[in-house]
């Protein structure tokens, strides 16, 4: 099974990826539009991503904007690719952003807690 992991924060984004490499092949990506192309060019390759972690806040693309392309890539393709916010953003009403108006799969509370992305795993199946 394929990753991405999408940051601006370089060690957190690091962190994760090697957490997720134990049991995936794990990319990476520094902001929303990086992610976007990875997504699209996986597409291309004919190895798609199983699923995304992505922050919300980040430069140069956001990951809700980033997570509005995936989904239009996804529609292209007739697939869904899961996608995980990953964020310090922890009001009700980010999550339910998130959710609702972003599509998102799920969502994690960074700092994330290993047992936490386990636990999200599980409950997608992806373990």
């Amino acid at each position: 099974m394929r990753c991405l992991v999408v940051d601006d924060d370089a060690i957190g984004r690091r962190m994760l990826a090697a957490f997720l490499a134990e049991s995936f092949i794990c990319d990476q990506a520094a902001d929303g539009q990086e992610a976007v192309k990875k997504v699209d060019e996986a597409y291309a390759d004919g190895s798609p991503y199983d699923f995304v972690c992505l922050d919300i806040v980040m430069p140069v693309m956001d990951g809700s904007t980033a997570l509005r392309l995936i989904r239009e890539l996804d529609q292209k393709q007739g697939r869904r690719t899961k996608v995980f916010m990953i964020s310090a953003r922890n009001s009700p009403q980010d999550i339910e952003d998130a959710f609702f108006e972003g599509d998102c799969d799920d969502y994690v509370v960074k700092p994330f807690q290993r047992d936490a992305v386990t636990q999200m795993l599980i409950r997608h199946k992806l373990s």
